[in-house]
């Protein structure tokens, strides 16, 4: 949808006259600093490269391998936390991976940085920024560990389409969004139930033999 859409005119548009990314967005910045972390489970999850990384679109809180506490949330994260529709994307290591922030959970890791759409559709955001990833790898500054600069890419142009062809595309992709969102959450409510339930049918605590399937 969004090449059919705004390729042609991507391919043709002038960079002098476009805007740049910083123009349209804010950016929440937490790297600094490394907050004390866990792999005990926590309801903070931290949103790494790892967490980012595969063709969907949402970021899946199953990737997230490591914690923090309530205080490290609450007092570690200078600029903040995510937001919903915010755009999660990575500045160190595997560059450019990025992911749709939806959920009221999770904090940044130190390699990842937050886009946040200010006067620009987030959807359109986000697949204008899968778009031009190759451009954004191609600013690696690293020799050891690949890495990018977040200055770099504020200062990349993005082309704006006319509001009209705007607003239906970023209708039609936030309900696909919104879709695939519910469709996670229904998944993540299914498996809370199965390791609920399993462990009381294995032990016998749980008796279905009078269900009639």
């Amino acid at each position: 949808m969004f090449i059919n859409g705004f390729a042609d005119d991507i391919a043709v548009a002038s960079t002098d006259t476009s805007p740049m990314l910083g123009d349209l967005i804010t950016v929440i910045d937490n790297r600094g600093k490394t907050p004390p972390l866990t792999t005990e489970t926590f309801d903070y999850p931290i949103i790494d490269v790892g967490a980012l990384k595969g063709s969907d679109r949402i970021v899946d809180f199953n990737n997230c391998t490591k914690y923090v506490e309530q205080s490290t949330y609450e007092s570690w994260f200078r600029s903040g936390h995510p937001q919903p529709w915010d755009i999660l994307i990575s500045t160190v290591g595997s560059l450019a991976e990025m992911k749709i922030y939806l959920g009221s959970k999770g904090c940044m890791a130190q390699n990842v940085v937050a886009l946040r759409a200010t006067s620009i559709s987030p959807l359109y955001l986000y697949q204008y920024l899968r778009f031009i990833r190759a451009d954004l790898v191609a600013y690696n500054i690293g020799s050891v560990q690949p890495s990018i600069k977040v200055t770099h890419i504020v200062k990349h142009p993005i082309f704006v389409p006319e509001s009209s062809k705007l607003e239906n595309f970023e209708e039609t992709a936030k309900a696909i969004t919104n879709q695939l969102y519910a469709n996670y959450n229904e998944n993540e409510s299914l498996k809370e139930l199965r390791d609920t339930l399993l462990p009381r049918l294995m032990s016998g605590e749980l008796d279905v033999s009078n269900i009639d399937i």
